[in-house]
């Protein structure tokens, strides 16, 4: 067995089943599955300080968060930030320097078994037996945990859209494929914890769409906490409820998707359609201090909310023609990169 399949039975060792909640709502699609219900807002994992040194390199620096039960959490950073080394520590695959990582109350460091029977996730790359069948991949995994039915397994493989290649081999399957048979394998022994880092490789816009959907459905219909490392900013804005942004191995924040896109303070973000960009850009500089950047015929730029009423004067009063007027958010990738550059990307 290599080492990507030695953590994954590792992270099956003692897995447990916890009671089914029965009085949880669900979606209608949710019902089709027999899965566990666990409570929502209950404290799953605690980071408290985790730090990772290599030699006299910090990679993971004093981090603290808390992951609650049904909500999709997101863990983004630039390359080098630490995310993977951050996930690789909560599930017991690297060592913790210092600090403490707990999942559902249990310490990595001194109950390792209690920690892990409660996580599920794709660390890094799904590994399978290419030899074996995505079918024959699931019921070893099954085996390694102890005590589930094939009517289990065949309910996580629904659950990933897989049913109809499931009997195939693994070296048929394509890199999305085998995203979905290894988040099929996390999910055997129903975890509270599912970590997964980049879920949406290798998919196409449909995958990634259906994908964003089942790990949306996996938290706010059967409570797991779904704990994302990803680069694609877009998809994270519209898959998770809170994102923590890390650069250079330290915690920025932790805010919920609304908090970072929202505007700071009672400034709004405007986007105009007009006649004459580079001439509307240079007024709005002047006559009301705004950095207004140009892209074709549309200007963008921030402006206090007690000004909007403004804007339509001072370009009127030139002859400037705005063809159409939006007021928007910030994306969660604009904040993103103001963030991390204001913080630097070298991997110290």
């Amino acid at each position: 067995m290599d080492t990507n399949q030695s953590a994954s039975a590792t992270v099956a060792e003692g897995a447990s089943v916890m009671r089914i909640h029965s009085d949880a709502e669900i979606s209608e699609e949710a019902k089709n599955y027999h899965r566990l219900i666990y409570p929502k807002g209950e404290v799953v994992l605690k980071l408290e300080n985790l730090t990772k040194k290599f030699g006299e390199r910090t990679s993971v620096n004093g981090v603290s968060l808390e992951i609650k039960s049904g909500e999709v959490f997101g863990f983004l950073g630039p390359n080098g930030a630490g995310k993977t080394t951050t996930i690789r520590m909560i599930a017991g695959l690297a060592g913790i320097t210092a600090g403490e990582a707990y999942v559902c109350g249990h310490s990595v460091k001194t109950e390792f078994k209690a920690a892990v029977r409660n996580i599920g996730g794709i660390i890094e790359n799904p590994e399978m037996y290419k030899y074996m069948t995505g079918w024959d991949n699931l019921r070893y995994y099954a085996d390694l945990y102890g005590g589930i039915s094939d009517e289990q397994i065949m309910d996580v493989v629904r659950l990933v859209k897989m049913e109809k290649r499931i009997r195939e081999k693994v070296r048929r399957y394509s890199l999305g494929m085998r995203q979905r048979v290894g988040i099929a394998q996390s999910l055997l022994h129903n975890p509270r914890l599912l970590i997964l880092d980049e879920p949406t490789n290798g998919l196409d816009p449909a995958g990634i769409h259906e994908m964003r959907d089942f790990l949306k459905m996996l938290a706010h219909d059967f409570g797991i906490a779904v704990f994302i490392s990803s680069h694609i900013l877009t998809e994270m804005q519209l898959m998770c409820d809170r994102v923590a942004i890390v650069s250079l191995g330290k915690l920025i924040a932790v805010k919920s998707i609304e908090e970072w896109t929202r505007a700071e303070g009672s400034t709004v973000k405007m986007t105009l359609l007009v006649s004459k960009p580079a001439e509307a850009a240079a007024v709005l500089n002047q006559k009301m201090g705004v950095d207004a950047q140009t892209n074709g015929k549309l200007i963008i730029f921030n402006v206090a909310q007690d000004q909007i009423g403004q804007i339509s004067q001072v370009l009127a009063g030139k002859r400037i023609a705005i063809l159409s007027m939006v007021q928007g958010e910030k994306s969660l990738e604009e904040t993103f990169l103001e963030l991390t550059s204001q913080a630097g990307t070298e991997i110290n």
